[in-house]
């Protein structure tokens, strides 16, 4: 926009020079024209005055003795001359030309010549016309007096468009700037703020209206900022509610007979209570979740997950698999988080097929290197692909499920993809990127 605006003020500068200097220039050419004419003329007619005064009064009348005397009495002017009828010049000499002639017919007149101008006067006498004894006084300026002081005149006129020009240019760019670092300002300013950096205020300032939106911005960043603390104190406290039925269970898991179960039990509920704490943790803080740096292998969490809900799969008549592919697959999520997200995917199956439908797990590595889960039914499939969207289920339930997914996949820089499985059921595939700037997806 700065230099948008710089450009227009330089095309609208140049007008106003173009349309105001110009004529400007021509003006001061013919004024330096006219007043070396007009000194010219006023030399010649004073001359010719006293040349006619001498032709009223001498009865011999215009003599070239007497030219000389009135010329060298008025100091032998440059480029006055004195010429008579029969070719006598008095003064400087001239070269002939057709306008002395002309002017010996009684008219007064300048005309431009070769390297200048000339102002002709005639002396009449009572009896010149008659006796053919026209006596014409010539002032001739060159073109150096012409135009004198027009070049230093127009070299500044040039320096004064450069300077008009440069100035408004500069004073557009000033403008722009005050325009332009505002909303630049806030455009950062809003970038930082979606990063996560939540104390992100922008000092209002430019135009009344940008400074109105700088101020609307922090507005709304306090008010988001609020109801953000808002939902993680409500996060916080629901989180620590949990831990009264916890310790209820427990409780009841050391009243078991079987110290196997008991111990079992324990162990999930140890794993419950790491993932309250987790919660309280997270909501109770002030950034944002982070990529982690830690990384793990996808294949032993599931594995390990597989293992937990197998039981729970036997006791359904539920047909299981597990491939994984060799190899490394590491995950830049914590082993709680990718644990969790595989238990959400493996719980929608129980959830949402009947008892015997089988389900199949698979960790690929995909071509481009990352690594890939698929989870995949032998149910009714998806009835609406539109379930990863937050609060769209299809099937009862709330969607959280599969948002929390979503989340947890993106937060690596990869993505989920829903479809059918060849043999007919639900089908989930969730890209694990490399970190947190891949950004390629699915």
């Amino acid at each position: 926009m700065r230099r948008r605006l710089a450009f227009l003020s330089l095309a609208v500068a140049s007008l106003v020079v173009v349309a105001f200097l110009v004529p400007v220039g021509i003006l001061i050419r013919n004024q330096a024209q006219t007043r070396a004419l007009s000194d010219a003329e006023r030399d010649a007619q004073s001359v010719a005055a006293a040349l006619a005064v001498a032709g009223v009064t001498s009865p011999e009348g215009v003599t070239p003795e007497f030219a000389e005397a009135v010329v060298r009495a008025f100091g032998f002017p440059d480029g006055l001359s004195v010429v008579f009828i029969d070719g006598t010049v008095v003064g400087d000499e001239i070269d002939g030309d057709t306008n002395v002639e002309q002017a010996t017919k009684g008219a007064a007149f300048s005309a431009k010549v070769a390297g200048g101008a000339e102002v002709l006067v005639p002396v009449l006498g009572p009896d010149a016309v008659t006796t053919g004894r026209t006596v014409v006084v010539r002032a001739f300026v060159p073109d150096s007096e012409l135009t004198r002081g027009v070049p230093l005149a127009w070299s500044l006129l040039v320096f004064l468009a450069f300077a008009i020009i440069a100035i408004a240019v500069f004073a557009a760019d000033r403008l722009g700037r005050s325009v332009v670092r505002p909303v630049t300002d806030l455009s950062e300013a809003a970038h930082r703020w979606g990063q996560g950096e939540l104390d992100t205020r922008v000092v209002p300032g430019g135009p009344e209206e940008i400074a109105e939106v700088g101020e609307a911005f922090n507005e709304l960043a306090g008010r988001l900022d609020a109801l953000l603390a808002a939902e993680r104190e409500s996060v916080a406290d629901l989180s620590h509610r949990l831990r009264t039925p916890l310790t209820a269970l427990r409780l009841q898991a050391d009243s078991l007979s079987d110290s196997d179960e008991s111990q079992a039990l324990k162990l999930d509920i140890d794993a419950l209570e790491r993932a309250v704490d987790s919660m309280i943790q997270q909501a109770r803080s002030h950034s944002p979740t982070t990529p982690s740096d830690a990384k793990v292998d996808l294949g032993d969490v599931l594995r390990h997950r597989a293992e937990f809900w197998q039981v729970l799969a036997d006791e359904q008549g539920r047909a299981t698999s597990v491939m994984i592919e060799p190899g490394p697959h590491p995950v830049a999520l914590p082993r709680m988080d990718l644990g969790a997200l595989i238990d959400v995917l493996i719980e929608n199956v129980f959830a949402h097929t009947p008892a015997g439908a089988g389900y199949r797990l698979a960790v690929r590595r995909r071509g481009d290197g990352r690594s890939a889960l698929v989870v995949s039914d032998e149910g009714p499939g998806f009835g609406d692909l539109g379930v990863l969207r937050r609060g769209r289920s299809g099937a009862g339930g709330t969607g959280l499920g599969l948002d929390i997914v979503v989340r947890t996949v993106e937060r690596t820089g990869g993505g989920v993809r829903v479809g059918t499985a060849p043999e007919g059921g639900a089908e989930i595939s969730a890209v694990f990127g490399t970190s947190a700037g891949d950004r390629r997806g699915v």
